[in-house]
């Protein structure tokens, strides 16, 4: 299927409880559909992880299993009860345990196998992976071969086994009956064949019932998409460089927070007005959030403590030089990062652990310079147009796969480009101050200690939104970044591809020093 990128997808997104989107947030999406897939909340589920992933370092700390749990339920990432899995399963009668395996070499390293058995007794087997930012693949169905990414209404027509050019046909007539399709695919494995449908609008009824009826059908199955936009392969996007956004805004002499909703509709379809609501409903959650955040008596499990409302305390009271607008706006980036770590409320931009720099930054400047929500959300549309603009070459914005440099540097990229955008900025300049930032995390590695998103994540957060202000008004003051911000998302990438070759992925750098040794080995014990 054809690469799908929206603001609301992928990068002002997800919204979801902390710590991770793709610890977190990722693993719930696919115990969702997994449920979806077998028909129903399992009798008995088992969740397997490679023993080379990242999910060994991980699966606790940043409570994936909680979110496989979740999802297993029959609950999105946004339930209520969210922390309360393991409590609701038992309520529910499902047994769930997690397993370490070594024969798990599909997808990358935050991919995992789901063996579930239904209420009837029923096997079935479900390969998933955690791309990054929230999105997700599944990759296998009892070993039938699909490519389901939660943005389209799947339809999963289960069937006995048919020979290849049969089952074809049956494929072909069933998309002749349906408009707004985006791809069908067919395959045969070891127990049945699967034919699966992907349209851009609901599968009507009368249209459902009449596929139990025909032979040789053994399940219907649909699937609603998990994304809030969903994917019609009849859109088209305005622009997909940083290049041609800065021709877009040239040719129609309009600002790239212009551009940015112009893209969202023309990949949506959603109206002005939608996108704009939608937009107001993700600032409500950023602002909550930071509020929450500086909370002194909020409290989160881990080796760190919440500190965002003591240190805001300590920069008015204790003499220090001012930072300007940072005082305020680091403080507010650490606040939403602690936030997430007690399983709050937040929306990754453009993942869990980097979600603190892109509010922390643009909700601060527009409080301090009293601009109101529709120009905060202008600024953050083109934060969200930028990440979008930076997901090249395979780039989902996962920590395990590119390196921190695609979290907190692309976080911090978008940032930047925001703050222009508020400054009054233009597109080249909101694309040069991205470039900048991202120049200036090249490289940096994934390398949270004890599996946490805590250190260095916060430290991180903070000195981004530091990076990203410099980066903002430096070029807007006349700055030359030199390097055009196409060129650097390649490099960025091809930069993360390499680090694994020197580095153990998430068990590196920080990871090594005596003191993250030990609290490892302490919270292990």
């Amino acid at each position: 299927m054809n690469v799908f990128r929206s603001i609301f997808n992928n990068t002002l997104a997800p919204i979801t409880p902390g710590p991770s989107s793709s610890n977190t947030c990722g693993p719930a999406r696919i115990g969702l559909v997994s449920q979806y897939i077998l028909g129903g909340i399992p009798q008995r589920a088992v969740v397997e992880y490679d023993t080379e992933g990242a999910f060994p370092s991980t699966l606790y700390g940043m409570k994936s299993d909680i979110g496989f749990i979740n999802g297993l339920l029959g609950k999105d990432q946004n339930a209520p009860d969210f922390t309360a899995a393991y409590e609701n399963a038992k309520q529910a009668g499902m047994t769930v345990s997690f397993a370490q395996v070594d024969d798990l070499k599909v997808g990358g390293l935050e991919t995992a196998r789901l063996r579930m058995t239904s209420q009837e007794g029923e096997e079935m087997t479900v390969v998933g992976e955690s791309l990054g930012g929230g999105a997700f693949r599944i990759h296998l169905i009892d070993g039938c071969p699909v490519e389901m990414l939660g943005t389209s209404w799947e339809l999963l027509l289960f069937v006995e086994k048919e020979a290849p050019e049969a089952l074809r046909a049956r494929a072909d007539r069933l998309a002749g009956e349906l408009p707004h399709l985006n791809q069908v695919d067919c395959v045969t494995g070891d127990r049945y064949s699967l034919i699966n449908l992907k349209g851009a609008k609901p599968f009507p009824d009368p249209f459902l019932a009449g596929l139990k009826d025909q032979p040789g059908v053994r399940r219907v199955c649909v699937i609603p998409p998990i994304h809030p936009a969903v994917y019609d392969k009849t859109r088209t996007p305005p622009f997909e460089t940083a290049a041609e956004l800065i021709a877009y805004c040239k040719e129609h002499q309009c600002s790239p927070a212009r551009a940015a909703i112009d893209y969202e509709m023309a990949v949506t379809g959603w109206s002005e007005g939608e996108v704009r609501s939608y937009g107001e409903t993700l600032i409500g959650i950023m602002e909550d959030s930071r509020k929450k955040g500086l909370r002194s008596q909020m409290q989160f499990d881990g080796i760190l403590l919440p500190k965002a409302g003591t240190i805001r305390q300590g920069l008015a009271s204790k003499g220090l030089p001012s930072l300007g607008l940072l005082d305020d706006a680091v403080v507010s980036a650490l606040g939403i990062m602690e936030h997430s770590n007690a399983a709050g409320k937040i929306v990754c931009v453009p993942t869990g652990g980097s979600s603190g720099i892109v509010p922390g930054l643009l909700v601060s400047f527009a409080e301090q310079m009293g601009l109101d929500h529709d120009r905060l959300f202008e600024g953050l549309m083109v934060s969200g147009i930028i990440g979008v603009l930076m997901m090249v070459d395979g780039n989902e914005f996962s920590g395990g796969a590119h390196g921190c440099q695609a979290e907190v540097g692309c976080g911090t990229a978008m940032a930047a480009a925001g703050l222009v955008q508020l400054l009054g900025g233009t597109a080249k300049q909101a694309c040069g101050a991205a470039s900048m930032a991202l120049q200036s995390l090249m490289g940096l590695i994934c390398d949270p200690v004890a599996g946490l998103v805590q250190v260095p994540c916060l430290a991180r957060n903070m000195t981004g939104v530091a990076i990203a202000a410099v980066a903002a008004e430096t070029v807007c003051a006349g700055f030359d970044v030199f390097l055009p911000l196409d060129e650097v998302s390649r490099a960025m990438v091809k930069t993360g591809t390499m680090i694994p070759n020197s580095l153990t992925t998430l068990c590196s750098g920080c990871c090594l020093t005596p003191t993250s040794c030990r609290v490892t080995a302490e919270r292990a014990g």
